[in-house]
């Protein structure tokens, strides 16, 4: 919901920056719930059309592969001169975590395995690795979902 609505949010000029919004009924999280029900272990909300809002005719619960192959091109928030985006680092140590192989993972995002086991060791891009305050832990959690 922040990422598309408030302007302060680091995301935001890839959500609401740029017109993705979300429905006016799931500005109630009491019908989001109803539409898409309780989030299903392991899966994450997914826009169908990146392009267009949240909304339920847009949305669905998707594993991570889904959503890596679902995502838009871009050349994206790169860190440095790196070729990888904050969203491609961050799926790296998903992927892994989920047991990936770290060739397969070079391959799929074009770098080398050396880099994807940096990667997934924190020795590299390690402020992404950075745990939430637990202010934020909450206002996620009463949000219901990271929309």
């Amino acid at each position: 919901m922040q990422r598309c609505t408030n302007p302060a949010r680091p995301d935001w000029r890839r959500y609401g920056g740029r017109g993705i919004g979300v429905c006016e009924r799931w500005l109630r999280f009491d019908n989001f719930l109803t539409d898409m029900g309780l989030c299903p272990e392991d899966l994450t909300l997914d826009r169908i059309n990146n392009d267009a809002g949240y909304e339920p005719n847009n949305c669905r619960w998707a594993t991570w592969e889904q959503q890596i192959a679902n995502r838009r091109p871009s050349g994206g928030e790169l860190h440095g001169s790196a070729k990888l985006t904050v969203d491609d680092v961050i799926a790296i140590r998903k992927l892994a975590s989920t047991g990936m192989t770290h060739r397969a993972l070079a391959t799929k995002f074009g770098v080398s395995h050396t880099t994807v086991g940096q990667i997934v060791r924190g020795q590299i891009w390690r402020h992404l690795l950075r745990k939430p305050a637990s202010s934020e832990r909450v206002a996620s959690f009463h949000e219901g979902v990271a929309i």
